[in-house]
């Protein structure tokens, strides 16, 4: 199986979270592949809170949610 590509401010989010793990120093020696499952699942965890996180204060700021921007065919026809 080949690498996956990731955009570089995917990559640089999971290097800020590595770091704030303190499993930044694991991953420069000795790459991604040598973390565990339960390191790995930490890293994934915080990323999906943060994510999660960023998509709800775009809702009080009055953004709309990504649920929100698919087109609903039922108002259409509402006067």
């Amino acid at each position: 199986m080949g690498k996956k590509k990731t955009d570089p401010e995917s990559l640089a989010l999971k290097l800020e979270v590595a770091a704030e793990l303190g499993l930044l120093d694991k991953i420069k020696k000795e790459g991604w592949g040598a973390l565990s499952a339960a390191e790995s699942g930490r890293i994934g965890g915080m990323l999906a809170r943060m994510k999660m996180g960023s998509a709800y204060m775009a809702t009080l700021a009055g953004q709309p949610a990504i649920r929100d921007t698919v087109d609903d065919d039922t108002d259409a026809g509402s006067p």
